[in-house]
């Protein structure tokens, strides 16, 4: 039954583009929305949805705008049942014979407070049940709707770009071959991350140094067998030296200098002072010999500046987000990590069309930071574990990249 209505809606906005904008609200909504979302394929009618509106030409801009309500929506609204039935939710049928999804949510919202409507945004089981449990738990609300807003901001790329994406590039004329090359680049790093994940899973001594040789080793592959991915990396360098009128386009190039060196300093420098300050010397060292390892496979390998400054900044990011969250299980230093990746995504989106880096020059930049982080972190815990470094430094960490990003876009660098 639901194949059949998501089948007859898919066809009617087929017919009815105009009604696009207002379904992604809808579905995001529903998506998040308590009892709604437990039963609604949400995701895969925001995939089709989003590729629809990518192939009718509705902006990336508003495709998130309207999703990113509709999450928003979808939230406050399963937040207010909370808050209103409160524990007599239990009694609905479907939690009825279902107790263990409230049970399920109610222990992870206890265990990680704040962190657990963030985290659950992307955790498909709890997802629609965090902030009903929150509700029913009186959390209080201008602090739910603050972490609501932002776990949205961060939620709404991740599940809108895939589909806007696909349904852009089907009207994208390219050469032969591309389709194959670029699907085989893809395969091959969605293999690689699932199989360094199964690794660090195992969260033994040697499993940061195998991840970390792992991914050293597909850096050497990728620069030999780049040749056989040229089309695809011609293709996409050529789309980026097209001119463009597109508004996204425009707001990239704008923020070119967070591509340069001028960002990784801007962040290092806060960093270090914050982790000496508080003496967390540990800490204080990964952060040093990440860059410095990153740095120096960079310029073994022969990486452009470009490219060197783009993984320094990934390695940097991924660092004040790796001491945040470290004390937790591993699934949630997954997901909250995951995190990054939205980040991550955006600078090399502006790297891309400020300064025309190449596709292979992104992912090399990637793996360099993945190499520097993962060496750094099997040397020092040699020694012992990471450990988070005390409040308020922990939480002034996270805020580092938006704080630099802005100084640096204002041109407070240049004072």
């Amino acid at each position: 039954m639901d194949n059949l209505l998501a089948g007859s809606m898919l066809d009617w906005l087929g017919g009815h583009q105009q009604w696009l904008g207002l379904a992604i609200l809808l579905i995001a909504m529903l998506e998040s929305l308590a009892l709604a979302g437990l039963v609604v394929p949400g995701v895969v009618l925001l995939l089709a949805v989003t590729a629809m509106a990518g192939g009718g030409g509705m902006s990336f801009a508003a495709a998130l705008a309207w999703a990113f309500s509709g999450a928003v929506i979808g939230d406050m609204l399963s937040f207010a049942l909370g808050r209103f039935f409160h524990q007599d939710i239990r009694r609905i049928g479907l939690f009825q014979r279902h107790p263990q999804w409230i049970g399920r949510a109610e222990t992870f919202f206890r265990r990680y407070g704040l962190l657990s409507i963030f985290i659950g945004r992307f955790v498909g089981p709890i997802r629609p049940i965090i902030p009903m449990v929150a509700g029913m738990l009186d959390m209080p609300v201008l602090r739910f709707v603050g972490i609501n807003l932002l776990s949205a901001l961060a939620w709404a790329p991740v599940y809108v770009t895939p589909g806007f994406i696909a349904g852009r590039a089907v009207k994208w004329p390219v050469p032969a071959f591309f389709w194959h090359q670029a699907l085989t680049l893809i395969a091959l790093l969605a293999g690689l991350i699932l199989l360094v994940v199964l690794i660090l899973k195992t969260q033994a001594r040697w499993s940061n140094l195998i991840a970390g040789l792992l991914c050293l080793l597909a850096l050497g592959a990728l620069s030999i067998g780049r040749v056989h991915l040229d089309i695809v990396e011609q293709s996409v360098t050529l789309w980026v030296m097209q001119p463009h009128d597109n508004p996204s386009i425009t707001a990239l190039a704008a923020m070119a200098p967070l591509a340069g060196w001028v960002y990784p300093l801007a962040l290092i420098g806060p960093i270090a002072t914050i982790l000496a300050a508080t003496r967390a010397w540990q800490p204080l060292a990964l952060i040093i010999l990440g860059a410095c390892l990153c740095t120096a496979l960079a310029f073994i390998t022969g990486e452009s500046y470009q490219t060197s400054a783009l993984a320094m900044s990934t390695l940097l990011i991924a660092m004040t987000a790796l001491l945040k969250n470290r004390p937790h299980a591993f699934w949630t230093r997954a997901a909250f990590m995951s995190g990054v990746a939205p980040v991550v995504m955006l600078l090399g989106a502006v790297s891309l069309v400020s300064l025309q880096t190449s596709l292979m020059s992104l992912v090399n930049a990637g793996l360099l930071a993945a190499v520097g982080l993962l060496f750094a972190l099997w040397i020092v815990e040699r020694a012992g574990p990471i450990t988070t470094p005390a409040r308020p430094a922990s939480y002034l960490l996270l805020w580092i990249p938006l704080i630099s990003a802005i100084g640096v876009l204002s041109s407070l660098h240049y004072f």
